[in-house]
């Protein structure tokens, strides 16, 4: 696993061969434009070359841009950002002070420390996802779940990788743009099931439209997305279309238990199902991972833990009773008949609907907030239906109509600030201690460092973008745990920091266990 740092974008040919035969390289070019003329003399540049266009499509002038090359990143990192990213990187040389640059202590990362095993709890694409990228760097990882996989805010028929972002410079903007490319790559890697179908979100409202009419002034010679009008809409769709909108040529959908099999399949992870974790404590040297396994008492042993559970995250120590918001929800299965099954691409507005995928499409979905109810109910079939007669009345019509609720309910985890919550965790009750003067006075300048609990991370909260998201945060937790370049900026790295919402309790004098 070893770090190559270009200063301006190298040579494809010199690149593969200083890289040889290290699959697992992580390559950091600082530049702020991407080459425009790239050739390759050797098969080994060629190869190289042919990855770096493919990235190409999905970079967007992002401040850090990641891309998996083999079992491996390149990043591109823009000159602005790079002196906050390296200092924000565990496996970087710092020579910059934190002091210097007014960097909360709480929101850093630990050291890193060797990795003899890993724990990682929830089987859903956040836990698949972590276990994967661990496993493609040769680490021993068990997955642990207490039910099966996919269950819960994984468990839909059919999702929509794209990204819905804005025309600012939003936090969640830069998420979606550095995980899009990111997931789809890792789609092909793993030779996961997809229809590349394209992804067309409409302009439903007046509001939307002008959203998505200042994306494309902002990006007009993006190849992530352009702006259609309703007859090209129609063109692409296969249907009648009244209005145009934004269409995203490389979004696809999937069937989310499927990409989860394709990642949990690697030799390096072992799962267990129908395993819940009661407890979870470190000895000092390890943690120690007590389950109940179908009734019977069993323990684990792992010098690192990763929790990836969803709507159970905050339920387990050491973050039981941080502060995270539950969303339940419910997605609609129906059976498409002849004008229905023409749909090309997936539809996105203020609800979506995929093309038919086993013979069933999928569209919704409801969005109930403090609900803890993972039950199909009648009155949220009867709300997606009405959203998507709404969207595509003619489609809507041509579904056959189901006589009980069809589809899929679960619960999904969210925060304050709609932020997935990624990274190393903190220890909630000395950081309680240590920084009880922000109660008082938020600005107070506190610069004690972090009392981190040894090996224990997160990844979770991913609401419904995890198709987009939880691949990448994924990558940043295991690059954390082993030391590598995190694929985010520093101004990601921390506006998703788990830390943010212990500290959050404290200066808004909220409760926490």
């Amino acid at each position: 696993m070893s770090i190559y740092l270009f200063e301006q974008w190298p040579s494809v040919d010199q690149l593969a061969l200083r890289l040889g035969d290290d699959n697992q390289a992580e390559m950091v070019i600082v530049a702020d434009d991407w080459p425009t003329d790239q050739r390759a003399c050797t098969p080994a540049g060629e190869k190289i070359l042919l990855q770096w266009q493919q990235a190409k499509s999905y970079w967007q002038q992002q401040p850090v841009f990641s891309y998996p090359i083999n079992q491996g990143k390149m990043l591109l990192i823009q000159p602005e950002y790079y002196p906050q990213w390296r200092l924000h990187n565990v496996g970087v040389d710092q020579p910059i002070s934190s002091s210097c640059l007014d960097v909360k202590p709480w929101l850093m990362q630990p050291d890193p420390f060797a990795v003899s095993s890993v724990v990682v709890i929830g089987a859903g694409i956040a836990g698949a996802a972590t276990a994967f990228a661990l496993a493609q760097r040769n680490i021993a990882v068990t997955v642990v779940e207490q039910a099966e996989i996919a269950n819960a805010g994984s468990g839909n028929h059919q999702g929509l990788l794209y990204a819905k972002i804005s025309a600012h410079s939003t936090l969640q903007t830069e998420l979606l743009l550095a995980g899009y490319g990111y997931s789809l790559a890792l789609l092909d890697q793993t030779a996961s099931p997809k229809l590349d179908c394209g992804v067309l979100h409409i302009n439903f409202n007046a509001a939307e439209e002008r959203r998505n009419q200042q994306i494309s002034a902002k990006w007009p010679e993006s190849q992530l997305f352009q702006s259609v009008s309703s007859a090209q809409a129609a063109e692409i769709a296969g249907i009648e279309m009244s209005k145009g909108g934004l269409w995203w040529p490389h979004g696809v959908t999937a069937n989310p238990r499927s990409v989860v099999e394709k990642l949990l399949s690697h030799p390096f992870i072992t799962l267990m199902t129908q395993t819940q974790v009661t407890r979870l404590r470190h000895d000092g040297q390890f943690w120690q991972i007590q389950c109940q396994k179908k009734g019977s008492p069993c323990v684990l042993t792992a010098s690192h833990i990763v929790i990836c559970a969803g709507a159970q995250s905050n339920l387990l120590d050491p973050i039981a009773g941080w502060p995270m918001q539950m969303i339940g929800g419910q997605t609609t299965t129906a059976t498409p008949g002849d004008y229905a099954g023409k749909l090309r691409c997936a539809l996105s507005g203020n609800s979506y609907i995929t093309p038919a995928w086993q013979n069933k499409m999928c569209f919704g979905a409801t969005f109930h907030p403090h609900c803890h109810d993972a039950v199909l109910t009648q009155e949220d079939e009867n709300i997606n239906w009405q959203e998507l007669f709404e969207l595509a009345p003619k489609l809507a019509l041509d579904l056959a109509p189901n006589d009980v609720p069809q589809g899929h309910a679960a619960v999904r985890c969210d925060t304050y600030d709609h932020l997935p919550v990624v990274g190393a965790i903190g220890n909630g009750g000395l950081m309680k201690q240590v920084y009880e003067k922000l109660k008082y006075d938020k600005n107070f300048p506190v610069n004690t460092a972090c009392p981190w609990l040894p090996g224990a991370f997160v990844n979770t909260a991913h609401g419904s973008r995890g198709l987009a998201t939880a691949p990448i945060c994924a990558e940043a937790v295991a690059s954390a745990i082993l030391g590598l370049p995190s694929p985010f900026s520093a101004r990601l790295q921390q506006a998703l920091h788990p830390n943010r919402l212990l500290i959050r309790t404290l200066t808004h004098h909220r409760h926490f266990n």
